[in-house]
């Protein structure tokens, strides 16, 4: 079993390395390059330095413009910092919708669909294709060192987009959900305080449930997310390259950027 790589922040959550990880063809996902994250705007100067320490020289915040005004990034000084946001607006944050209905929600599944249309939308989205595009186009030509990606949990924008490098430097499936499914693990505290917030606004069930399925990764999603590339795209290499427009030599450079 690969060792997992948390990057123990103390005011970040579910910050790991995808080092480390076996390639289907004997390779290894080299670490302190690909680093996944949630916010890092809560991150006081010691966090700043221990990600700087950790050779971490770029950092990639998927986030929509609203969430980057009101929480910024905090981070080294000589840190590279770019913004690509993978939806102008932000959904996996959309617990407003299901919060304002917190008192007469029915459905107990209302948040677990919210889900698989999020899910949908990150595979299938022109936006979202675009910006990946520009995301993998932006990891070859980054400067050296480690580049760290994320969102504000950490778990459905970078979870895709993670699923995606994964699969670009053909780590098998079975990894790419063992690595997909671990953002419980990493925020489960986070999670709690979320379900937390929800009983002290309502013990509605229908609520609470739908709260827990926005708050966390499930498998249901990542099969969502896998079928959208298989059926609708016929696998991840005609993703890649008719949906992302990355051809074969690209998605070498990549294998040899950032695999040993």
């Amino acid at each position: 079993m690969h060792h997992i790589q948390e990057i123990n922040l103390k005011n970040a959550f579910n910050c790991r390395d995808l080092g480390g990880y076996q390639t289907r063809n004997g390779l290894m996902v080299q670490p302190k390059r690909l680093i996944r994250a949630g916010y890092l705007s809560d991150l006081d100067i010691n966090d700043q330095q221990m990600l700087y320490r950790y050779g971490v020289r770029t950092i990639i915040d998927l986030r929509s413009p609203v969430e980057l005004r009101e929480y910024p990034d905090h981070y080294d000084w000589r840190t590279q910092y770019l913004k690509i946001p993978i939806l102008k607006q932000d959904l996996t944050e959309s617990m407003t919708n299901v919060r304002n209905l917190a008192g007469k929600l029915t459905d107990k599944r209302a948040g677990f669909h919210q889900m698989i249309r999020i899910y949908d939308q990150l595979v299938t989205s022109d936006e979202v294709q675009q910006a990946y595009r520009q995301f993998f186009l932006t990891l070859l030509n980054a400067n050296p060192g480690g580049i760290l990606f994320h969102c504000s949990t950490g778990k459905d924008r970078t979870g895709i987009i993670s699923i995606l490098i994964l699969a670009m430097l053909r780590v098998p499936d079975e990894t790419l959900k063992t690595d997909y499914l671990r953002s419980n693990r990493f925020s489960a505290v986070r999670i709690n305080n979320r379900l937390n917030e929800a009983k002290l606004a309502s013990d509605n069930l229908a609520y609470l449930k739908s709260i827990f399925d926005l708050s966390t990764v499930r498998e249901d999603y990542f099969q969502q997310a896998i079928s959208m590339i298989n059926d609708r795209y016929g696998g991840f290499d005609s993703y890649f390259h008719d949906q992302l427009g990355l051809d074969e030599a690209f998605l070498l450079q990549i294998r040899n950027k950032f695999l040993a």
